[in-house]
């Protein structure tokens, strides 16, 4: 209690105070008031002197005096001074409404424009471009705004390339896919309001990409233009040494080598003139005496004038080299047929040296895989030799054929496999992909298109794929049950469908939407794959061969028309060494003969139908089986030198004891001939019961 006196003691005096300064404050205003009362109204005597009379009963008149101005203000200076909070005069605090300004400019970046004279399906080359940029086409560099409007747009373009302005069929923007060289041109269609800033930004990536500007129903041409045309006010100019002209830069490599060979020409016309108008002796003392005072001329021998030696050695030199074609052209861009590509890729085979696998047929894919990369002393490029465990085969091309030879599989993705993608797989299957084509081995035609176009340009966006290049079955039933779900069953599927990146609402409206993130989900996660596989077939330039005649190397990584072996072809490849005609041995080869041909027959009809009811011949053997069985290899040649050489030789061997019980064909793969055992094939189920163990349990090469 004690503690709390003098808090009280201290609130009753704070109070007293403010009390008092209110009274005090109230006081000053009624005498203010009063005085300024007094002020305006004031008492006059009726006497000579003007005095007043007080208290003599004198009667004093009341003078009426103006307001004085003083006055007035004082009063609102002390209801200021005592009200501030009434009578201030602005008032205090944070004002409701913010003053209008006017929107701030938008940003400005910079784009690289480039004028075509036509609509084209690619980018233009090198030298087309130099020929559109002498024709007041090709590339300018423009400085944009966020807030430009497509009018605006349309006049800077015109300001830039005034030979736009001629053209009355309109023009489209066009921008280019990825990679290197001509690249796919893409049309840019414009927004609701033409070609905006924003538009522009966005898909020129804030100016990283070249924007390309093709007229729709005409053509430019592309004459060469003066250098003082209108179009090259603005580039830089230097003086050419020859005609004293300024000429822009871009231009002056072309122009020198032009006003050269003119200067050459002039003075040379000019000498035949004047020889034409002298006479006879004259000329020739005036030859004689020019010859001695010419030069020879190191390229072509000439004699000329010791002033014009030097232009016409440039221009000399520059026609030899054009002329004689010492300048070597790409192959690459000279095929024809796949045939052609096939050649090339075999021609540069390294034969000096040799790419040595040594492997098991147990595990073969990871093995192999491993063995291929552990090769660190002579490249892929070399000739490839396959040797395999415990087996006495000589590689002379047959194991080699058999070791590319893989399962047969049409239509596929690559397998999504991150292990294998840390491992390098993928590129070392590229190699092996590129060694198959080039050494004799299988075509690698069991990719989706869609994976050959990516593999062709390296570029994602040039890709189209569909609900068919779904091929894992996880996701292709996804697809089914969401085309099949209802709105009382599509909220199940809500997780699967958000693994695949859809963010959207799940319901059957967006059915179209959820589809196609799920099969975008499905291929573009195998990118990486891809572009490690495109590494591995860069081992023979393929990616650039692939990208210059797309339609030539589809049907070698394409699945197309079905190029499987069948029992037509072994037949007709087929020469046996018959015995003479009419006797029991020949009777006997060819009772063989019909005999292979029915096995092979019957094994296309059940790889057709489906497996048979046979229990000796298993599932998995195929005409194409039996082949590699046969040659080393379970595909059709494709080199054209193979395709002329390929003969599967036939032999029969007569001279076979009969006291034992089997006797199986002997193959030699390298020479491609299959000796029969004739005294062991009466029947044609001992034909096939024969030859069925013997394709089975018999790939090794275990004979020399």
């Amino acid at each position: 209690m004690a503690n709390n006196r003098p808090e009280a003691a201290n609130l009753g005096s704070a109070s007293q105070g403010q009390l008092t300064d209110i009274l005090s404050t109230a006081q000053n205003l009624v005498l203010l008031l009063r005085n300024s009362a007094l002020a305006n109204v004031m008492p006059v005597s009726q006497g000579s002197t003007g005095e007043a009379a007080v208290g003599q009963g004198a009667q004093s008149v009341p003078t009426v005096r103006p307001q004085r101005n003083d006055s007035g203000q004082s009063v609102k200076q002390e209801m200021a001074r005592s009200f501030p909070g009434f009578f201030r005069k602005e008032a205090r605090g944070k004002k409701r409404f913010a003053p209008y300004t006017p929107t701030q400019p938008g940003k400005s970046f910079l784009v690289n424009f480039f004028l075509l004279e036509n609509q084209r399906e690619k980018t233009p080359n090198g030298e087309e471009e130099l020929q559109l940029v002498l024709a007041g086409l090709g590339k300018r560099s423009l400085t944009l705004n966020e807030n430009i409007t497509h009018s605006e747009f349309s006049d800077l373009l015109l300001s830039t390339y005034p030979r736009l302005a001629n053209i009355c069929g309109g023009w489209l923007l066009h921008k280019s896919t990825g990679g290197g060289g001509q690249r796919r041109l893409a049309v840019i269609p414009p927004d609701l309001n033409g070609y905006t800033g924003q538009q522009l930004k966005a898909v020129s990536g804030n100016g990283k990409y070249t924007m390309y500007i093709a007229p729709l129903q005409e053509e430019l041409d592309t004459i060469p233009l003066p250098p003082e045309a209108k179009e090259f006010e603005k580039m830089p100019k230097a003086q050419c040494t020859t005609c004293k002209k300024m000429v822009p830069l871009q231009i002056l490599p072309g122009h020198i080598k032009e006003c050269k060979k003119q200067l050459v020409d002039l003075c040379d016309s000019a000498e035949e003139e004047s020889c034409k108008e002298e006479d006879e002796d004259e000329c020739s003392a005036a030859l004689c005496y020019e010859k001695s005072k010419t030069a020879e001329c190191p390229v072509c021998g000439n004699a000329f004038h010791p002033e014009i030696i030097e232009f016409h050695a440039a221009s000399c030199g520059l026609r030899t080299s054009d002329d004689d074609g010492h300048e070597s052209s790409d192959p690459i861009s000279t095929f024809q047929s796949s045939e052609d590509i096939l050649n090339w890729i075999g021609s540069q085979v390294d034969e000096t040296n040799t790419f040595s696998i040594c492997v098991s047929r147990t595990d073969l894919y990871n093995r192999g895989m491993q063995q291929w990369q552990r090769q660190k002393k002579t490249s892929p490029k070399c000739r490839l030799k396959v040797t395999f465990f415990a087996e006495a085969g000589i590689d002379n091309g047959a194991l080699t054929k058999e070791f590319l030879t893989g399962p047969d599989k049409k239509g596929k993705n690559p397998v999504y496999c991150l292990n294998s993608l840390d491992c390098n797989y993928f590129r070392t299957a590229g190699e092996v992909m590129a060694a198959s084509l080039a050494q004799g081995g299988p075509c690698p035609n069991f990719l989706r298109e869609w994976c050959f176009s990516y593999l062709c340009s390296g570029d994602s966006d040039s890709i189209q794929v569909s609900a068919s290049d779904v091929t894992d079955l996880e996701l292709s039933q996804l697809i089914v049950k969401i085309n099949t779900a209802n709105d009382d069953n599509i909220s199940d599927l809500i997780g699967d469908i958000v693994t695949c990146g859809y963010t959207g609402i799940v319901s059957v409206d967006k059915r179209d939407s959820i589809i196609r993130a799920v099969i975008l989900h499905s291929t573009m996660r195998l990118i990486p794959m891809l572009d490690q596989l495109r590494k591995g077939l860069q081992l023979y330039e393929l990616p650039k061969i692939m990208n210059t005649h797309q339609d030539l190397c589809q049907p070698l990584f394409v699945t197309g028309e079905d190029d499987k072996v069948d029992a037509v072809f072994i037949l007709e490849n087929s020469r046996p060494v018959f015995s003479e005609i009419g006797s029991a041995k020949h009777r006997m080869e060819t009772n063989i003969m019909n005999f292979f041909q029915d096995y092979l027959q019957e094994i296309e009809d059940s790889e057709q139908d489906g497996p048979s009811n046979n229990s000796i011949a298993p599932e998995s053997l195929t005409v194409g089986r039996i082949m590699q069985w046969l040659t080393g290899q379970g595909h059709k040649p494709l080199l054209p030198s193979e395709k002329k050489d390929f003969v599967i030789n036939v032999k029969f061997h007569h001279d076979c004891d009969t006291q034992h019980t089997v006797c199986f064909p002997i193959v030699s793969a390298c020479s491609r001939t299959v000796t029969f055992p004739s005294a062991h094939l009466k029947t044609f189920s001992e034909f096939k019961n024969i030859m069925t163990l013997a394709i089975c349990h018999g790939q090794t090469f275990d004979r020399v």
